[in-house]
Order: C-alpha cells, then sequence, then structure tokens
C-alpha cells in the first residue's frame, strides 16, 4: 500500500524519541517512517509487537507513535477513496494499542496500569474509532445474516480484537475502565448491542486471522464476553460512584424478552462447548483442554451472576426468566459441566488462583445461587421449585456425592455462601405444597425408571448426609400426601347431612368466600352449615390458609398437617423445654402461649411465644381463648403449656403463620352434624353471614 500524504510529519517528545533506540535499527526505520505517514510501515509496527510477554516491555516505546496516529485522524462521515488511508492509520495504531495493552499488563515506570494510561484515559480518541468499525465491519446486532458493509476495510477478526477483546481487557484489569461501564450511557448502549451481536454469531461466522485457525474463535468470545456484560450491571467497587439503573442497560439491548432469551441462548452454548472440551491429558495450566474447560467456566460464572442481579434487580425479568425456562437452563449446565470440574488433580493444580478447586467450585455455586435467589424473591416460589426439580436438581445433587469432597481438609477452600447444601435445605422447605409433591413423586419415577436400586458410592460425606436428610423429607411428604384425606371438605360438599361428591355437583362448585375451604353444593348447603358450627370456624379455618388465601396453601393442607403432626411429636422434649423458657420469658403472658412451627428453615424449628407476637396473625381475636378451650376439651392429648400451634411457611418472599392445618381440619370437620329434614328447613335467613360472598369455582381436582 503507497504511503498516504499527510499535512506534516506526527510529533511526538524528545524521551519519546530517544526511548525507540532500544529497537533494533530495522524497527527505528519502521518506526520513523510509520510517522512520517506510512501506513505500511505502521502495519508492521503492529506486527513487530510479539504476541507473548516475553521480553514485551521493550516494545512500549511504540505506543507514542500509535496514539499520535489516532489524534491526528477523525473519524470520518463517509467511506470514499479520500478517506480509506485515514481509516487504515486508525485501525493499525488501534490494533497496535490493544496488542501491547494485551501483553504489557504494567507500565515500565511503575506507574498506571498500561490499559488504564492508554486506553481508558484516552477513551475520547479512542471509543469513537470502536463504534466505527463495529458498525462498519460486524454484522448487525438482530440480524448476522447481512453481511458487513465493509469487510475490505477491516475483517470481522480484527473488528472483534479491537471492540470485544478491548473491553474484555478494561474490565479484566481496570478499575477506572470498569467505573467508565457502569457509568456511562453510551458505552452501555454500546457493550448492549455488541452483547446481542455475540449472542447470535454462528460457529463460524468470524474469519481471517491469517496463519493461524479460526475453529472455536466465535466459542472464545463468546464465552469471554459476559464479564463485559456482567461488569455494565454490577455494583462499583467504590460505593460513592453511581451506577447506571438496569433499565439503561435492557433498553439499550431491545427489553426486557431480547434481554432474557440472548442470555439463556449464551448459557446453552457455552455450555455445550464446555461439554465437549477433551478429557485433560494432563492437569496442568498448560494444558489445552485445561485452559479451554477454565475460559468456558469463567463464562459461565459470569453468566449467571448476571443471570441474579437482573433477576435481582428487575421483577419484570425475574418473572420473564422463569416463564422462559432459566432454572431448567442452569440446572442443566450445571449437570453437564460437574463432572468436568469437580476433579482433585494435585496439590499445584488445586490451589491454582484461577483455575484451582475454588475457582471451578465458584462456578456451581453461582448457579446455585442464582436457583436458590430465584426462590426466594418470587411471589410465587413454588413453581420455580418445581421448575428446579423437574429440570433434574436432585439428581445432580445427587451425582455431586461422587465427587471427592473439597472442603473436608483445612486447606482446601470452604464451600460458597450458598452452595449445593444450603440450596437441598431450601428445596425442602417447599416440600409441604400439593405441586411440589407431585414434582417429587415424578423425580423419584425417574429415578427408580433410570436406576432402580442403584447404590451411589458417597466420596462427599457433607453432602451425602444433608441429601440422606432432604430425600427422607420428600418421601414423608409423599406419605402425607398419600394418606386417606383427612380434609374430605375438599372432595365432598360440606353440607350437614349431605354426603354429595363434587364429581356429582350439578351446578359449579360453591366454595366459602370467607374461610375459602369448606365445598358446598348449594345454597341451602351453605345456610345449614353457617348455623350448624362453620360461624364459629369459618374465621379458623381462614387462619389456616393465611391473609391471601393463597391457592398453594389451601390445596397442600393436608401435607402440611402432617408435616405438623409428625415434627412436634418428634420434638417432644424439645417442646417441653421451649414452653418452660418461655413462661419465664412471659409471665404476663403465660396462658396466652401458642406453639410455632417455622418451616421456612430446614430443619423445622420450634419457637414458643405469645398469641400476640406472632407476625400476621390476629393475636388480639377474642375467639383464640375459646378456641384454645375446645382443643383442649376435643383433643385427646390436649397441648400442655400452650393454646395451640400455628405453622409459620412461605411461598417465596412471602411469609404467613398459619393457625394448625391439623388441629383447624380436624376440628372443623370432625362432624357433618346430621339434623333431620325439619331442621334442615327451619333455617332463618337472619343468621349474621353475607350470602352475597358466594364463591362459584371449578376445580381442577
Amino acid at each position: 500500500m503507497p504511503v498516504a500524504a499527510t499535512r506534516s510529519i506526527l510529533q511526538i517528545s524528545t524521551d519519546e524519541t530517544r526511548a525507540l533506540k532500544s529497537l533494533s535499527v530495522a524497527t527505528q526505520i519502521t518506526a520513523k517512517n510509520a510517522l512520517q505517514g506510512s501506513i505500511t510501515d505502521l502495519a508492521k509496527l503492529v506486527d513487530f509487537i510479539p504476541i507473548n510477554k516475553f521480553n514485551a516491555s521493550r516494545f512500549y516505546c511504540l505506543v507514542p507513535i500509535f496514539h499520535a496516529t489516532l489524534s491526528s485522524v477523525q473519524v470520518p462521515n463517509y467511506i470514499n477513496s479520500k478517506t480509506i488511508p485515514t481509516i487504515m492509520r486508525a485501525k493499525w495504531a488501534l490494533m497496535g494499542l490493544v496488542k501491547i495493552c494485551a501483553i504489557v499488563p504494567t507500565a515500565s515506570d511503575g506507574g498506571d496500569d498500561a490499559l488504564t494510561k492508554n486506553i481508558v484515559r484516552r477513551w475520547d480518541e479512542i471509543y469513537p474509532w470502536m463504534r466505527f468499525f463495529v458498525r462498519n465491519c460486524l454484522p448487525p446486532p438482530y440480524d448476522i445474516s447481512i453481511a458487513p458493509p465493509r469487510p475490505d476495510l477491516c475483517n470481522m477478526f480484527d473488528a472483534a480484537k479491537m471492540t470485544i477483546h478491548l473491553l474484555t481487557f478494561i474490565c479484566t484489569n481496570s478499575e477506572e475502565g470498569r467505573h467508565m461501564l457502569r457509568s456511562s450511557v453510551s458505552v452501555q448502549h454500546f457493550v448492549a448491542q455488541l452483547w446481542i451481536l455475540v449472542g447470535n454469531l454462528k460457529r463460524d461466522s468470524i474469519q481471517g486471522d491469517p496463519g493461524t485457525t479460526t475453529d472455536g474463535l466465535v466459542s472464545m468470545v463468546r464465552a469471554t464476553f459476559p464479564l463485559t456484560n456482567y461488569v455494565c450491571v454490577s455494583e462499583s467497587e467504590d460505593p460513592d460512584k453511581i451506577t447506571l439503573p438496569l433499565s439503561n442497560y435492557i433498553h439499550a439491548a431491545g427489553g426486557v424478552k431480547p434481554v432474557v432469551s440472548t442470555l439463556l441462548r449464551y448459557i446453552r452454548r457455552i455450555t455445550r462447548d464446555a461439554a465437549a472440551v477433551e478429557e485433560p491429558r494432563s492437569w496442568t495450566t498448560r494444558d489445552q483442554s485445561v485452559q479451554s474447560l477454565h475460559i468456558f467456566t469463567t463464562g459461565l460464572r459470569y453468566s449467571f451472576l448476571f443471570l441474579q442481579t437482573i433477576s435481582r434487580q428487575d421483577a419484570s425479568c425475574r418473572a420473564q426468566l422463569i416463564r422462559q425456562g432459566s432454572i431448567r437452563t442452569v440446572v442443566d449446565a450445571i449437570t453437564q459441566i460437574l463432572p468436568k470440574i469437580l476433579v482433585q488433580a494435585n496439590k499445584e493444580m488445586d490451589f491454582h488462583p484461577e483455575m484451582g478447586i475454588a475457582g471451578r467450585q465458584d462456578v456451581l455455586w453461582t448457579g446455585y445461587s442464582y436457583i436458590a435467589s430465584a426462590i426466594r424473591d418470587a411471589d410465587d416460589g413454588v413453581t420455580s421449585v418445581c421448575q428446579a426439580i423437574d429440570a433434574g436438581l436432585i439428581q445432580t445433587l445427587e451425582k455431586g456425592v461422587v465427587c471427592a469432597a473439597h472442603a473436608n481438609r483445612r486447606d482446601i477452600p470452604p464451600r460458597g455462601r450458598m452452595g449445593d447444601i444450603e440450596l437441598l435445605f431450601l428445596l425442602a422447605t417447599f416440600f409441604i405444597y400439593h405441586r411440589v409433591v407431585e414434582s417429587i413423586f415424578r423425580h423419584w419415577y425417574r429415578h427408580t425408571q433410570n436406576a432402580p436400586m442403584e447404590k451411589r458410592e458417597i466420596r462427599d460425606e457433607g453432602l451425602g448426609v444433608a441429601l440422606e436428610l432432604v430425600l427422607k423429607s420428600s418421601i414423608d411428604a409423599m406419605d402425607h400426601r398419600s394418606v386417606e384425606p383427612i380434609n374430605p371438605q375438599e372432595y365432598k360438599c360440606s353440607g350437614p347431612g349431605c354426603g354429595i361428591w363434587t364429581s356429582k355437583f350439578v351446578s359449579k362448585k360453591r366454595r366459602c368466600s370467607g374461610c375459602l375451604i369448606s365445598l358446598y353444593c348449594s345454597e341451602k348447603c351453605q345456610r345449614t352449615a353457617w348455623r350448624s358450627g362453620h360461624k364459629k370456624w369459618c374465621q379458623v379455618l381462614r387462619c389456616a390458609v393465611g391473609p391471601w388465601g393463597s391457592r398453594d396453601i389451601r390445596t397442600s393442607l393436608q401435607v402440611i398437617a402432617g408435616f405438623e403432626t409428625s415434627e412436634i411429636s418428634g420434638m417432644t422434649k424439645e417442646v417441653e423445654t421451649h414452653v418452660r423458657e418461655a413462661q419465664q420469658q412471659f409471665p404476663a403472658f403465660i396462658n396466652t402461649l401458642v406453639l410455632m412451627l417455622d418451616m421456612t428453615v430446614f430443619p423445622p424449628e420450634i419457637h414458643v411465644l405469645p398469641v400476640h407476637m406472632l407476625e400476621q396473625f390476629p393475636g388480639e381475636d377474642p375467639i383464640w381463648p375459646e378456641i384454645a378451650d375446645e382443643i383442649r376439651q376435643r383433643s385427646d392429648s390436649p397441648p400442655k403449656g400452650y393454646m395451640f400451634s400455628v405453622v409459620k411457611v412461605h411461598l417465596g418472599k412471602s411469609k404467613f403463620t398459619l393457625f394448625s392445618p391439623s388441629t383447624a381440619l380436624c376440628m372443623a370437620f370432625e362432624s357433618q352434624y346430621f339434623l333431620n329434614d325439619e331442621t334442615y328447613d327451619s333455617m332463618d335467613e337472619d343468621d349474621g353471614y353475607d350470602w352475597n360472598k358466594l364463591s362459584d369455582e371449578d376445580l381442577d381436582f
């Protein structure tokens, strides 16, 4: 290429000129020609820079030439024969800076790192050219089938190096650069569109680095870019620095649906690439398979972190993620990579700061942490738990017990804050729900079909003990659900003397809008039940389904009651101890103590408190002493030292304190109050109940 004419020779300082003399004579001549405007010699300077870090620092003196070149050119509005020389000079100058910063992480003078000094603090002259090459040398984000407009100026490989790779360098090495990504609206828009583009790229999209193979190049780009993506929405290391709201990034990426679908596509494709990595011949940092596996799993980790961040910060993202199967995608990713990374090799490898066991474990813990946060932060955590179990999370954790334990020695890093054991215990707190028990049935069916009576070798004893406890709880849940129904009101009319089953109802089922539990075949049956005892128990039953009357709680009362009875009976000594302590702690309320079984934690915990101290429970209601008296009169073994028991449950972020389901169901429906027809027909209209509050409901039992 001929030397392009320039108005004047590029100027660099005397010290910078003197530094060039440390290079070979041939390189000095090339540098001089580059300063005089030779595009060919500028390209040669970039080629002279070695691709490894050995002796790379001596080429740091070329940086002023690249900066001087960029300072002398401006981004053109049009591409034609007159502007092409300018574009080519900018391309090679930017390529030189990227190459230098990749191999010289710190400045030779001991000052700021090379990346911050030469890229981040010169952002105003570098960023416009990055946008220019993305716009003209990469396909559009949402339709990668369209060819780049000017591939002759810069192939896709070089364009990716100057943009995507450069952003990765910034996120890895420069705190100042990370803050810039978090605080600049235009940069976040730029990153968001690049993220969509990379997510849509096919395996063979990027061609062009003469002399080297492009096999797996798109996979590597896709695995490294999640770091940049996560940095843009993460919180700053400095609490005094402002981070832009997540809505800015979502808007730039095209909205919630594109963000969610692209993110899940990233995870699936990176997982596929990680699973395809060949088994390492030797677990050393120099092994190509180990290096590839590290890149892919690191990409998964940052994808999981981004997943957790947008789920926590934006309710619409959280809901859309669940709808599009994010939990299933994460479980599948963990299932495929777990046996590849939970491998103990040797002391040198296991304690490596980046590729060691702690780093590999962190990938799994980050995925587990997202699943846990999706369950805890959701309004409907039951759906999230069902997704996790149906996706095979329990089977995946069962596979974990056959891997060597990585936390059983002091010199091995401990488990993550939200690791496999913590997630297991969180799942167990939802085993009280009917829908979850159905998923458990399906899990056990698959388990017995795929590996009947298979005995696994347990090498991770901590996880093995936790898994045994949780699996026992899952079996208990199925047992409680399969017991002869203690709540026949869900299957037949609750009217006194009426034995019509719901399947034989002529009209729609009438559910009491007060308690949300009792069903009636007619208004006549409902009036009779009200006068015969439901008037007193309606409020009690409503307190057994929670203040918002969740359908999940209502349809799960039998399972909750089963757990309540078995847990309290199994902790008799502990109950007596808590009652004595509460009597000493609350002497003024000794007659209003209530036993609370906290099932929001696993294993469940026992607490004894005055009734007015219970959260979301009508503690001041005068009906409770009357109910307590009736419990003592009608119970074969009345509670000692407390009025009655309550159960604390959660549906995700919402927690409820429920009146004892076992007590409410047994006593409210102990008798159907068989009355003769004369009494049945003589009921008054004026009985203190608003009959307009009937709830017609088609049930799907």
